[in-house]
């Protein structure tokens, strides 16, 4: 009975735990005030110096295209990061040499190419238009002429009596001028017809010439560039720089909080937005914003389909005042909290382990006493 009494003591109920936390509050708050401070001076270091990020975002707007996950997986290859560390004619930077010259010479070939096209898709998309007026010229002339002609035919057709009046034969004269005049403006509408038909079909062989061109043009270039980018591609520093850029970039379409998802979610689709975040180089940072700014519209044109026969895809830059920033600064106040919160838990936590420890193990001790005590036992311990 006394052996079971005195385990009872030696148990330590929640209460009991809870006055030896509420005997040591003061140190465990000045414990945790410490931390926080700590872990608070310490998120400042690591997010302003340790972490340092330059970036910003770039908006973009696209118009008569079905914009898809497809456009954002291209984007997001590392294709697309090595176009921009291009120059403007897709080839390596400070490369010169006799297969950069060859390149340079079919890129110029190939870019004119590209301007006749658009010059011969004008006039091919001209030429249908002008024919069609000319053509409406002509069947109104035609139907003129054939009025005038059947009227002539009905006075000559009129009897002899009425025939030999002077006022039926000054009426016949003047119906075979007409006729004769509206003959006239018939085959010069004729004439006309012929020439605007002509046209047209010509401005068609040229945008098939054109196109034709265009695709033999770009494909010497593009063998010519290809050739001069596998040396490029092999050297391990263009290698770090275009895993760098691939990691540094990020796309997106815009999202917007609307309660109709459906209706909205193809217009916030329209809406492309790329973030930029580059680690510890702010110079990089801004040549790649201002690479995205000039490359991206096109490669998203040359890429998405158009919806519109009629039209050509377009890409928009949207973003005109965006500048690269320290994106730690941003996230200063919060990267704060965090490390305080974190250090304060860890702090309490600890503090409050140690002080559960030390005040049960003196509970202990003191219960022990006490025991020695009762029994009078002459080895008990002094206090």
């Amino acid at each position: 009975m006394k052996n079971s009494v005195q385990n009872q003591k030696k148990e330590l109920d929640l209460i009991d735990l809870l006055k030896v936390l509420l005997s040591k509050i003061k140190l465990i708050v000045c414990i945790a005030l410490i931390a926080a401070f700590v872990g608070s001076a310490l998120g400042a270091v690591i997010t302003l110096i340790g972490k340092r990020d330059f970036g910003t975002q770039v908006e973009f707007y696209m118009s008569s295209g079905d914009p898809d996950s497809r456009v954002l997986h291209l984007l997001a290859s590392e294709r697309f990061a090595e176009k921009l560390l291009l120059d403007e004619n897709g080839l390596p930077k400070n490369m010169p040499g006799a297969d950069y010259d060859a390149a340079l010479k079919a890129k110029k070939e190939a870019d004119a190419a590209e301007e006749a096209l658009i010059e011969a898709k004008k006039t091919a998309k001209q030429a249908p238009r002008e024919l069609a007026v000319v053509q409406k010229t002509y069947e109104e002339k035609s139907r003129a002429y054939e009025d005038i002609y059947n009227l002539l035919s009905v006075y000559q057709g009129a009897g002899d009596k009425i025939a030999e009046t002077p006022e039926h034969a000054e009426k016949i004269k003047n119906y075979e001028a007409l006729v004769e005049a509206a003959k006239i403006e018939k085959e010069n509408a004729e004439k006309a017809y012929y020439v605007a038909s002509q046209k047209s079909l010509s401005a068609n062989h040229a945008l098939e010439a054109a196109k034709e061109t265009v695709k033999n043009t770009k494909k010497t270039y593009e063998e010519l560039a290809e050739k001069i980018l596998d040396v490029w591609r092999a050297q391990d520093n263009n290698k770090e720089k275009i895993s760098t850029i691939n990691e540094s970039v990020e796309y997106k379409y815009l999202d917007i909080d609307q309660s109709d998802k459906n209706s909205s979610e193809k217009s916030n689709r329209q809406f492309l937005v790329a973030s930029i975040s580059v680690p510890k180089d702010e110079e990089l940072a801004k040549t790649l914003l201002d690479n995205l700014c000039e490359k991206l519209p096109a490669f998203v044109e040359e890429n998405t389909e158009s919806t519109n026969s009629d039209e050509e895809p377009e890409c928009i830059l949207i973003s005109t005042a965006s500048e690269i920033e320290n994106l730690a600064k941003n996230s200063l106040i919060k990267e704060i909290i965090k490390y305080a919160a974190i250090s304060t838990i860890g702090a309490l936590a600890v503090a409050c382990i140690v002080v559960l420890w030390i005040g049960v193990k003196e509970k202990n001790e003191d219960e022990e006493v006490e025991e020695y005590a009762e029994n009078g036992d002459i080895n008990a311990p002094l206090v």
